[in-house]
């Protein structure tokens, strides 16, 4: 059973990342096992055999068979030869009547050469048993397991802080955090929950709040609203379509909002805000809408140019414009979508999104238009309202590599397979933001280690995305800026993720990591390693 649940569980796992969970339990129990062997055949048995020696006991079993019960099973062996000897001999007579002569042979042939196989098995297995069993084997095993039980401990202790470390940062409530201030206050960043809160207390019960998916569960749970999009990402066209109104324009994003939803909230302020997130939502939407960014799976041009300034494609987007709003003289469109609601620290802003088309809103909210899985059924898929039945048939239904049970087409394979060159840096465009080769001279920074989540970087770490995660030159100048002293890369393709660090948390044992994310590149100093994040890790191995 369990190895039957091991290649399940390795099968499904390969196909989607988030179900690697499910080798937790096989792995714990086959890790287990390996040990208890490697423990029994280099430590316990050896010394077993060797302390009976020295004290003139009985020797324990060598291999698994157990000695002891040698006669026992000799007989039981017998017992079996007799009556397989008879059953052999009755169906021999019988054979004998229907074969003959000939038959006879071929069987005793048969009988004799089985014979000499279990003879020379037999043979072969004693004699690996005295060289198994031979003291200079056992002492030679013993010395093979204190060394690996030398090797592994520290190993084992290192392991273990780890994990607790881990945990200890995984733990930590994502809604709200502490942070400080440009002056050192140190403040308690509770925007989010400030943010659904008026969603709950300001807005209609059936109104609809359009984010992006990350945040679907708090929108609904906390803020008690209906989300467009959740953490069930399984609908992956949905997603795209999310991504493409996002990453459109205000005239041509309000088109298709205004028959989805009622509100629309994003994260800002920098922290892992939508801004550090938009690159994915491009892609995601291109995937399905090709004409997002064509021939470009990895929309290189939707982002922002070294020195943070945003490429004309971000310029004009409605993401940015509602993510900036109030900033440097960007403001939205208030006539399509008006803002209603900021928080504290900038966090988090709400707009409302003007002339919203209640015929649609109806249409959606109609029991009889609702596709459910059976009548009456909680589970209910839902429909587009009529009036973006263009848009949606526009969609290109794309194949991902999680979608198992569903073909890919070729014209999909080649789509993935250029998306993938283009994350790792093996092919792209030079004029793309952050593109060109690498630079020369110093970065100006000394690396100190590779860690394997950003939990382990500190809760006083600050966030920052695009070239500022792919080139050492934008991270110093983030770091610099942010007044801290250290700063961490995690390079995804032309872009990535920074984390400004003042101080080295505490436990911080460098090189904690060394594998080939850990190497990965950067833009701008090739001899520098910038580590890795999302695809481009699964692109290193």
């Amino acid at each position: 059973f369990i190895v039957l649940y091991a290649g399940t569980a390795y099968f499904f796992s390969n196909k989607m990342a988030r179900l690697v969970i499910l080798l937790g339990p096989v792995a714990s129990a086959l890790g287990g096992v390996l040990l208890g062997v490697a423990a029994d055949q280099l430590l316990v048995r050896p010394v077993a055999r060797l302390g009976s020696r020295i004290l003139r006991l009985p020797s324990p079993p060598a291999t698994g068979a157990a000695e002891a019960t040698a006669a026992e099973g000799a007989e039981e062996e017998e017992k079996e030869e007799d009556r397989s000897g008879k059953d052999a001999s009755a169906s021999a007579k019988e054979r004998r009547k229907k074969g003959g002569k000939g038959g006879a042979k071929a069987e005793a042939a048969l009988g004799e050469a089985w014979s000499h196989a279990r003879a020379l098995g037999a043979l072969a297995m004693e004699g690996v048993e005295l060289v198994y069993a031979n003291p200079v084997s056992c002492l030679l095993r013993i010395a093979l397991g204190a060394y690996a039980v030398y090797w592994c401990v520290p190993r084992g202790r290192e392991f273990y802080d780890y994990s607790h470390q881990l945990a200890e940062g995984l733990s930590q409530p994502q809604i709200m955090f502490k942070a400080k201030t440009y002056n050192g206050q140190e403040v308690m960043v509770d925007d989010y929950r400030e943010a659904y809160w008026w969603l709950r207390d300001k807005t209609p019960e059936d109104a609809r709040v359009m984010a992006w998916w990350d945040y679907g569960y708090q929108i609904t749970g906390i803020g008690e609203r209906t989300t467009i999009a959740d953490g069930n990402t399984w609908n992956h066209e949905h997603i795209a379509t999310l991504g493409l109104i996002l990453s459109g324009n205000e005239q041509k994003a309000h088109s298709i909002a205004r028959h989805l939803a009622d509100y629309v909230l994003v994260w800002a302020g920098g922290g892992g805000d939508d801004l550090a997130k938009s690159p994915h939502m491009a892609r995601i939407g291109n995937s399905v809408f090709r004409d997002i960014c064509p021939g470009d799976p990895t929309c290189s041009k939707f982002g922002f140019y070294q020195g943070g300034q945003p490429t004309p494609m971000m310029e004009e987007c409605l993401l940015y414009k509602l993510t900036m709003h109030g900033q440097r003289g960007i403001a939205a469109n208030e006539s399509l979508f008006q803002h209603v609601f900021t928080s504290r620290y900038g966090k988090v802003r709400i707009f409302k999104v003007r002339r919203v088309s209640l015929k649609s809103k109806k249409w959606v909210a109609d029991p009889a238009n609702r596709r459910c899985d059976a009548p009456g059924s909680w589970y209910c898929v839902g429909q587009y309202p009529p009036a973006l039945a263009p848009l949606i048939a526009r969609r290109k239904n794309f194949a991902q590599l999680e979608d198992f049970n569903t073909k890919r087409s070729s014209e999909d394979e080649a789509y993935d397979k250029e998306y993938h060159e283009r994350m790792s840096g093996r092919k792209g465009p030079s004029d793309g933001p952050g593109g060109g080769g690498g630079s020369k001279g110093r970065p100006g920074l000394w690396y100190l280690g590779c860690v394997g989540a950003e939990a382990l970087l500190g809760e006083e770490r600050t966030y920052s995305g695009g070239a500022d995660g792919s080139t050492l030159a934008e991270a110093r100048a983030f770091a610099k800026e942010a007044g801290s002293r250290y700063v961490a890369l995690a390079r995804s393709g032309m872009d990535g993720h920074a984390f400004a660090i003042p101080a080295l948390p505490q436990g911080w044992k460098a090189g904690s990591l060394d594998d080939a994310g850990c190497s990965t590149p950067c833009l701008d100093f090739q001899a520098y390693g910038c580590g890795c994040a999302d695809g481009l890790c699964a692109a290193t191995g």
